[in-house]
C-alpha cells in the first residue's frame, strides 16, 4: 500500500459519456451496446490518435462485447489514417494475445492507429506508455478496476491521456462519484462496488 495506491495521475482528463440514450427507448443490453458503439465511433472519427486501449468485460460473459467491439472496429473505413485491431482477452490463444500486446507497446508508428481492445487482463500488471486514450466500454465492477482501467494513459513524467467512461443508467452516478473523488486526490476505498 502506498500514496498512490488506487488514485489516477493529474495529468489525466477523466470524460464521462452518458449512453443512457433518450427515455423514450427501451433500456436493454442491446440498446446499450448500440448507444455505446455509436459513441465510440463518433470518438473515433472525431480524434485521431495513436494508441488506444478499450476496456470490456469478461469475454465469458454473454454479451462478448471485446469480440464485438474487434468486428465493429475491423470494419471501419478511415479516410487517411490506416488502423490495427489487437485484440486481448481470453478467446484468444496466449501467443496471439502476447504477440498483440509486443506490437501494440513497442509500436512508433505515426501514420497508424492501433486498437489494443481488452479486458481487465491488460489493466494489470502491463506498463503501457504512450497511450493517447483509454475507454471504458464497459464500466467495471469494483471503483478500484476503474482506476487500473484508466491508469494505462497518463503515465511517467509529463505524460498525458484521456479516459472517456462510456455509462448506462445508474452507473452514471457512480462514475460522477469515482470522477470527483478522482479530481480532488482521494482514494477509493471507500467507494461502494458492485453496478
Amino acid at each position: 500500500m502506498g500514496p498512490g495506491m488506487h488514485r489516477t495521475s493529474r495529468e489525466l482528463e477523466e470524460i464521462l459519456v452518458d449512453c443512457s440514450g433518450d427515455g423514450a427507448s427501451e433500456k436493454t443490453p442491446d440498446t446499450a451496446f448500440s448507444n455505446k458503439k455509436s459513441a465510440l465511433l463518433q470518438l473515433i472519427e472525431e480524434s485521431s490518435v495513436m494508441k488506444t486501449i478499450i476496456f470490456c468485460n469478461k469475454v465469458s460473459t454473454k454479451l462478448r462485447h471485446a469480440e464485438r467491439i474487434e468486428n465493429v472496429l475491423n470494419r471501419l473505413d478511415r479516410k487517411g489514417i490506416h488502423k490495427r485491431v489487437l485484440p486481448f482477452h481470453a478467446a484468444l490463444a496466449q501467443e496471439s494475445r502476447l504477440a498483440n500486446m509486443e506490437e501494440f507497446c513497442s509500436s512508433q508508428s505515426k501514420d497508424k492507429s492501433l486498437f489494443f481492445v481488452c479486458t481487465d487482463r491488460a489493466s494489470r500488471g502491463i506498463d503501457f506508455m504512450g497511450v493517447d486514450h483509454v475507454v471504458l466500454f464497459d464500466f467495471p465492477r469494483d471503483p478500484s478496476e476503474y482506476v487500473r482501467r484508466v491508469g494505462r494513459t497518463a503515465r511517467g513524467a509529463g505524460g498525458k491521456g484521456k479516459a472517456f467512461i462510456f455509462v448506462v443508467g445508474k452507473q452514471v452516478s457512480l462514475a460522477r462519484r469515482i470522477i470527483e473523488r478522482n479530481r480532488k486526490g482521494h482514494p477509493l476505498h471507500d467507494v461502494p462496488a458492485g453496478i
